[in-house]
């Protein structure tokens, strides 16, 4: 008898999990109940074009170095050589994105390795105070120090960024 009660919790717990999967789906991905009248046919011929491409063009993306040409990941515009700002991952972003995107991530958006090592809020590796957006020196390297203690840093003679050694 208690195989039986434990056998039935889990059908209900089951029937349950599956009605919440269901619900809880968006409502384009749901069956229709009932047929919507339908729309120009052109219209949503172009509407799949240019998201079929967009995803295209960022799953090949992915996968490769970027190059002049390519969508900026975050403001999806075509960029040139002189607007594209090269991560150390071989991706890259339009240059006033990265100049954005780097107080607000860590991460690529395409292939989620690490490009931005300091962030405001981290601590200066010199003085050890945080950082924040208006005070921020970036190295080479990504790291980022006070614009103070850089100029200190540099003044006296390193050559080297103080956290992975990196030339600067």
């Amino acid at each position: 008898m208690v195989y039986l009660n434990i056998i039935m919790g889990f059908g209900v717990v089951l029937a349950a999990a599956a009605a919440a999967i269901y619900y809880s789906m968006p409502s384009y991905q749901q069956t229709p109940r009932h047929r919507q009248p339908p729309r120009n046919r052109r219209d949503e011929d172009e509407e799949f074009d240019q998201g079929a491409s967009l995803y295209r063009n960022f799953r090949d993306q992915r996968t490769r170095r970027s190059v002049a040409g390519d969508r900026c990941s975050v403001c999806l515009l075509h960029m040139q050589q002189g607007d594209m700002h090269q991560m150390k991952c071989g991706h890259a972003l339009d240059t006033a994105c990265f100049e954005e995107y780097r107080y607000i991530r860590r991460n690529c958006p395409l292939c989620n390795q690490p490009v931005n090592l300091s962030l405001p809020g981290d601590s200066c590796s010199i003085c050890l105070d945080p950082l924040e957006k208006a005070n921020m020196v970036h190295l080479r390297c990504q790291h980022a120090l006070h614009s103070e203690c850089y100029g200190q840093f540099m003044a006296s003679g390193a050559r080297t960024c103080p956290l992975c050694r990196e030339q600067l």
